[in-house]
């Protein structure tokens, strides 16, 4: 494989995809329970027990690192597809989901186990692999951009149609 033929926003995607792959296998929650006295603390979860804010951000992502992988090698053709615009959609939406469960916190009945004194916070792995998320959908942008896109074709119909190969 040719890495030179690999440009910076190809690097970015794939390296966000990696660094998601590795992180989302990492603590998404944890747990402290004791308060004061640190009875103990526990910590758990993964990309995959959260369907829509990690498993689908997951699969987005791979997916657009795998194609940009065959795409630079030459295994695949660009064709008629938009590729760099349907990446900029995955990987943005897979920001956006990513965001969501950072913000919205980990887990539910998040409230009920505060309510007993046991603290949820965000784990390592799910601050990471927002971080790798971001990084994979900034090198999206580049690429999208960099081609001659514009993200105001993203807010265009008959664009995005283009993009699928269906103008």
């Amino acid at each position: 494989m040719d890495f030179s033929k690999f440009k910076t926003p190809d690097w970015l995607k794939v390296g966000g995809a990696l660094g998601f792959l590795i992180f989302g296998f990492m603590s998404w929650v944890k747990v402290d329970y004791g308060g004061e006295i640190g009875l103990g603390s526990d910590s758990g979860g993964s990309v995959f027990d959260f369907f829509v804010t990690g498993t689908i951000p997951w699969i987005l992502i791979m997916g657009s690192a795998v194609i940009t992988v065959l795409l630079v090698t030459g295994t695949i053709k660009q064709g008629k597809m938009n590729w760099p615009m349907l990446m900029v959609i995955a990987n943005g939406l897979a920001a956006v989901l990513l965001l969501i469960r950072f913000i919205f916190n980990p887990l539910d009945g998040k409230s009920e186990l505060e309510a007993l004194g046991v603290d949820v916070q965000r784990g390592i792995g799910m601050i990471l692999s927002l971080l790798a998320g971001l990084v994979a959908a900034a090198g999206s942008i580049m690429s999208f951009t960099n081609g001659g896109g514009n993200l105001k074709d993203l807010t265009d119909v008959n664009k995005i149609k283009d993009g699928f190969g269906q103008g």
